[in-house]
């Protein structure tokens, strides 16, 4: 008897761990299924802009700029006469910091900070409004600032540092995810030699200038 009831329960195991080999094979085909039903991202899907979920942002630019500055004829101490004219080509950084809302999170403002080393040197701070377009695709701004730059005249080995308030107009066009080319133009008001001494020297002189920033821009949403 106890032999027979030993056999049965052998069995009754058996039976149920084939039971459950059975659920698990089951279970294990239709993750395989999802997994194939599961659609791959498209090229698109892995360009396109990263979706906004906060409200904040940051911006990074490295890259290029050139710069033209053109101040006419100037004199030195009341008699010596020059003229002034200069082609400036250097690298240009910059980082911004702001915020995104309104309707359909398409309105930005933000605070920047940039500046370029090389033939000049500047630094600027000031503030930007953007319209996020086309789901990110397009972002383009106009900023207000101030801009704080290296003058230096031929013949002349001290640095002068000149100032102004500036003017900027740009677009940043998305390549993937976030990466992309940032466009600017940038003029305003005209350079004026900071120290009252030194522009005295040079009799007050006006100095036009006109700038253009090609440049590689990370605009990260997640912050």
């Amino acid at each position: 008897m106890k032999k027979y009831a030993m056999l049965l329960l052998i069995g009754v195991v058996f039976a149920f761990s084939e039971e459950i080999q059975e659920e698990k094979q089951e279970i294990k085909h239709e993750e395989v299924k999802k997994e194939e039903v599961k659609k791959k991202p498209t090229w698109r899907e892995n360009i396109q802009p990263p979706e906004v979920y906060g409200n904040s942002y940051g911006v990074f630019r490295i890259g290029y700029a050139y710069q033209y500055q053109n101040a006419g004829t100037i004199t030195r101490d009341n008699t010596t006469k020059f003229e002034y004219s200069g082609h400036f080509n250097d690298l240009y950084f910059g980082i911004e910091r702001g915020w995104i809302g309104g309707k359909n999170k398409m309105f930005m403002a933000s605070g920047y900070l940039d500046g370029a080393v090389g033939q000049t040197y500047f630094l600027s701070f000031g503030a930007k409004a953007s319209l996020y377009l086309l789901k990110g695709w397009l972002i383009p701004y106009v900023g207000v600032g101030y801009q704080l730059e290296h003058l230096g005249f031929a013949k002349d080995d001290t640095q002068y540092n000149m100032h102004t308030a500036v003017v900027s107009a740009g677009t940043h066009i998305n390549i993937a995810k976030g990466f992309g080319i940032d466009l600017q133009v940038r003029s305003g008001a005209p350079f004026y030699i900071l120290k009252p001494k030194d522009a005295q020297t040079f009799g007050h002189p006006s100095i036009n200038h006109v700038g253009f920033m090609v440049s590689f821009s990370f605009y990260d949403f997640n912050l």
